[in-house]
Parts: C-alpha cells; sequence; structure tokens
C-alpha cells in the first residue's frame, strides 16, 4: 500500500512563493514519492529548499526556459536557461535552496535514513554520497519514473521491485568509481547449495511478503552482490524468478481447484485478486478462471 503524508525538511524564503508538494510514500519500504503541481506563469518566481538534515532526495526536472539560482550543499550557483530533462542529488548533510520559474513538471524521491547506503556494494558502502545539481542524465529520469509507477500503484512483491530500482539509483549515483565493486562481484559466485536454500525460502515463503534483502541474508551476501550473482546462476533477477514462481504456484493451485481464486491469489503471494487476475492474464493468455475450466476439460 501507499499512502499520502505532507512533506518534511522543506524550507524556503518567505518572500516568494512556494509549492505545494504532493508526497505519496511506499509503506514497505519508507521510500517517498514527491511531485510539484506545475503552476501557472502568472505565479512568476518560486523558491523551495532542504535543511543539512534532511534524507538523501533525487529529483527531476523539466525546466522552464528560464534561468534559476540559489545556494546547493553550501555553495551559490546560477543555471542557465534550459528545458531539458535534469537530475539533482542532495544528500543527507547538504542544504540547499533555489528560486525559479515553475517547471513543466517536477518530481523525485526522498529516502530513508540510511536506506541507500543499506543497498549498496560493501566495496563502496563507505564513500560519501556526492550532490550534483541539474545534470542530464536519463538513467536517473528512467529510474526515477520506474519507481514512480510502482510506488503509485504498488503490485506483489512491491518492496523487491522498490529495492531492486532504488539499488539501481544508488549504485548510478556511485558510478564516479564503479570499477572496484563491479570487478569484485564478478569473483563472487554463488554455489549450488546456497542456490538451493534460496530456491527453498522462496517455495516456503511464497504466500508473504519476500525482499530482496531477506533472500540475500539467506545466501550470506550483501545485497548487491546477491542480485548479481543470482542472475548470474538463474538467468533472472531476483524479482522476475519470485513472479514467475508466484505463477508456478497459482497453475498448480487452479489445476487442484480446491481454493477459491481469491484465496489463491492471496496463497501465492498476490495482494488481491485483481492483481494476480492481471498478472496471470499477461503471462498465460487466459483469466484465472477460463485456465481453470479449461483444465477441468
Amino acid at each position: 500500500m501507499a499512502t499520502e503524508t505532507p512533506p518534511e525538511g522543506c524550507a524556503a524564503p518567505d518572500a516568494l512563493a512556494r509549492p505545494s508538494l504532493l508526497h505519496t510514500v511506499h509503506d514497505e519500504t519508507g521510500v517517498t514519492l514527491f511531485r510539484v503541481p506545475t503552476a501557472p506563469r502568472s505565479v512568476g518566481l518560486m523558491a523551495s529548499g532542504r535543511n543539512a538534515d534532511s534524507p538523501d532526495m533525487l529529483m527531476i526536472t523539466a525546466g522552464s526556459g528560464k534561468p534559476a539560482s540559489g545556494k546547493f550543499a553550501g555553495s551559490p550557483y546560477k543555471v542557465d536557461p534550459s528545458s531539458a530533462v535534469r537530475a539533482t542529488f542532495t544528500p543527507h548533510g547538504s542544504d540547499s535552496y533555489v528560486i525559479y520559474t515553475p517547471s513543466s513538471y517536477t518530481f523525485g524521491l526522498i529516502f530513508p535514513d540510511g536506506y541507500l547506503k543499506r543497498l549498496a556494494p560493501e566495496s563502496i558502502a563507505s564513500k560519501e554520497l556526492v550532490p550534483f545539481l541539474f545534470q542530464r542524465h536519463l538513467q536517473f529520469a528512467q529510474l526515477t519514473r520506474a519507481l514512480e509507477a510502482e510506488i503509485t500503484a504498488p503490485g506483489f512483491a512491491s518492496s523487491m521491485l522498490v529495492e531492486g530500482l532504488s539499488r539501481s539509483i544508488m549504485i548510478a549515483l556511485m558510478r564516479f568509481d564503479p570499477q572496484a565493486a563491479i570487478a569484485q562481484a564478478d569473483r563472487i559466485h554463488l554455489p549450488a547449495w546456497k542456490l538451493s536454500r534460496v530456491l527453498d525460502y522462496v517455495d516456503a515463503n511464497l504466500a508473504g511478503d519476500i525482499r530482496l534483502a531477506d533472500l540475500a541474508a539467506v545466501a550470506g551476501l550483501s545485497i548487491f552482490h546477491f542480485a548479481r550473482v543470482f542472475k548470474r546462476a538463474t538467468g533472472l533477477s531476483p524479482y522476475q524468478f519470485v513472479h514467475d514462481r508466484r505463477l508456478e504456484r497459482s497453475r498448480l493451485l487452479l489445476t487442484e481447484g480446491r481454493l477459491e481464486i481469491a484465496q489463491l491469489a492471496l496463497a501465492c503471494g498476490f495482494s488481491s485478486q485483481s492483481h494476480f487476475t492481471a498478472a496471470f492474464t499477461k503471462a498465460v493468455g487466459l483469466s484465472p478462471g477460463r485456465y481453470r475450466r479449461q483444465g477441468r476439460n
């Protein structure tokens, strides 16, 4: 589930209009999506800011084509006019404010304290996250869009998907020195007995919420290394593997015919019958009810 909550950690010069923020919290991970509704041009200049004790924030903007100015991570700045899609990252400990003309859109993510660092590869987890301002970076925009969709309408295994996308963001944030982490991960393998333990855990917990962190703990690896070696061992990401396993279990239960479809959906870890029906129909090409009827004929 996702819940609406008021924004936190915002500060802005009092003389200017402040944007109204729409916040949606992903209940399972605490990652917060925020969006700034488009303001009419008549509003003129606006201002917004963050205190240094605010959590990590990644923001995506499409510029208004007007210049902007302010203070970022302790230094004043001015930004030339641009209508490009750009990313700004403000880590915990960095204060900022910006004076700007309303953009065509602004949205982003606020991560709970320490959340991104927990997802980092061990070899670079101790490195500081570096703030950056209005950078053209397509990958951040794509990852943030994917998280926006999941937080707005979470589906089954939602926590795994949010954690996986957040991990990708964390790696992208630290890409100034990626080779050490990648080289170390390439030397790590998932022995057959550890893989078997992970698969048994998945099968035993399909009715519940399976988190990426849980699977990594079963394998005795960090989240970063586990996700990498698991895909190397199975050909699938952990999220896709669990998804396929849930559908496989649902086919078996549909054929057995002992459970109502609503009960079956919950037994396979889907959040509702409608989520199950949509996922099953997309994967199989038949609705669960039709699949069951065909199995009886």
